[in-house]
């Protein structure tokens, strides 16, 4: 007997960011055109009259003080001339290789031990002692925003239970965000 029958496997699901939403900002808000996807848990800060996302770099491998690369998972918007932080020190990176389709490689120093998982920070300015992320936190997103859509309106979460493992932020930018609390 023949029924035509084709079977279509599910696409992967996305993780989850958010353990519970306690507060969101009304309406939402307009997210300026990215230049790369931006997902749920991604921090936003209001710049001028748009918002715009703090890049983060998720680590796939570990960080020793003596490496001149790092691997990041693809999807962060790295880009050459970025300024990478961690902790209080953040440095610029130099070149990219985005050939890999599952990391980018980034040629950066920071010339300290850093752990597989860890998520790094978009930097206002490279420093040794007192990196700072590019822009105050004020929001997470709570809905995707596409690259090449133009502005998007979109669910700005800012109260929250975020989960460390998935989040899009670093440690250092929830610290920033006393409403928002890593689980």
């Amino acid at each position: 007997m023949d029924v035509n029958f084709s079977h279509t496997a599910a696409g992967s699901a996305d993780p989850v960011v958010f353990e519970r939403i306690l507060g969101e900002k009304p309406g939402g808000g307009i997210v300026a055109n990215p230049t790369f996807d931006l997902a749920p848990g991604t921090a936003i800060a209001l710049d001028s009259d748009a918002f715009k996302p703090i890049k983060a770099y998720r680590l796939l491998k570990a960080v020793a003080a003596e490496d001149t690369t790092i691997e990041i998972a693809k999807g962060s918007g790295v880009a050459i001339g970025d300024v990478i932080g961690n902790g209080k020190k953040a440095v610029a990176c130099t070149n990219l290789d985005s050939t890999n389709a599952t990391k980018d490689v980034v040629t950066v120093t920071l010339a300290k031990v850093v752990a597989t998982g860890t998520v790094l920070f978009q930097a206002a300015a490279a420093h040794a002692t007192a990196a700072v992320p590019i822009y105050i936190p004020k929001y997470f997103l709570g809905s995707w925003v596409y690259a090449g859509k133009g502005d998007q309106t979109a669910k700005l979460v800012n109260i929250a239970n975020v989960r460390k493992e998935t989040v899009n932020a670093s440690l250092e930018v929830i610290a920033l965000l006393p409403t928002i609390n890593a689980v």
